[in-house]
């Protein structure tokens, strides 16, 4: 096999999987034109529809939208997070910022499924179709893993949770960059709350012409994170009123 057909089996879908960490990056001299294309236009394996904070009607549509279409889904994001470092609640958030809870979704990039997963992406984890719910899930919560375990030891607790999806959106490569300028500024580059003000800064020329992996989308991870946040918030809220409204249907039986 020759080594640019080498290249683009084996190597070019983990590039464009994972991002670019210093540990794991290629030598910019010996990269092919894929391969260089990945490191500006890289096809994101969650595809990004909403840039906006959650507004007060998202938040009543999503809450609708739980009763609706989670009871489809839910036996999914629990079996695959049965072992997981994540939780079930966050995975079913991130699945409904990429596809709203539907199996059946394709991006014009062609990112396909519940869980959008790139076809690169899917070889990866070893996801035969897309577009089967439990296979989707499975794969995402593999990805996610894998980005958790490169990302530095000092990064820890909830921190660790948020900069693992910023990466799963922009790559780990960028995330590195943003860190870096962060501690450049004298803010901690092992805080979300910090590394977040600063990601956005890679859109900026004086910033990415110095910076490893270049130019990013920087506000996009940012506001990623934040959606997905609100999401999993509303998901807890909803919860503990069905835990609730349980408890309430037993006490009036007695």
């Amino acid at each position: 096999m020759n080594l640019n057909k080498y290249l683009m089996i084996y190597i070019l879908p983990v590039v464009c999987t994972f991002g670019f960490s210093g540990s794991n990056s290629f030598d910019n001299n010996i990269v092919t034109s894929d391969e260089k294309k990945c490191f500006v236009q890289r096809d994101m394996y969650l595809s990004i529809d909403e840039n906006k904070p959650l507004n007060e009607v998202e938040k009543i549509i999503f809450a609708k939208k739980i009763n609706e279409r989670l009871p489809k889904y839910i036996s999914y994001f629990k079996k695959h997070t049965r072992n997981s470092t994540f939780s079930w609640e966050l995975i079913a958030a991130i699945a409904y910022q990429e596809s709203h809870w539907d199996h059946a979704a394709v991006s014009k990039t062609k990112v396909k499924g519940l869980m959008m997963l790139t076809k690169d992406t899917a070889n990866y984890v070893n996801v035969k179709n897309r577009l089967d719910p439990d296979q989707s899930v499975d794969g995402g919560v593999k990805y996610l893993e894998s980005i958790y375990r490169r990302l530095p030891k000092s990064i820890v607790g909830s921190d660790r949770v948020w900069m693992t999806l910023a990466s799963y959106n922009v790559g780990l490569g960028h995330l590195e960059d943003a860190r870096i300028i962060t501690q450049r500024f004298g803010h901690n580059p092992n805080y979300w709350s910090d590394v977040k003000k600063h990601l956005p800064k890679l859109r900026i020329k004086k910033y990415y012409k110095k910076s490893k992996y270049g130019y990013a989308r920087g506000s996009e991870p940012v506001k990623y994170v934040e959606r997905i946040k609100s999401y999993l918030d509303i998901i807890y809220d909803e919860k503990k009123i069905h835990l609730t409204s349980l408890s309430l249907k037993e006490i009036s039986k007695h």
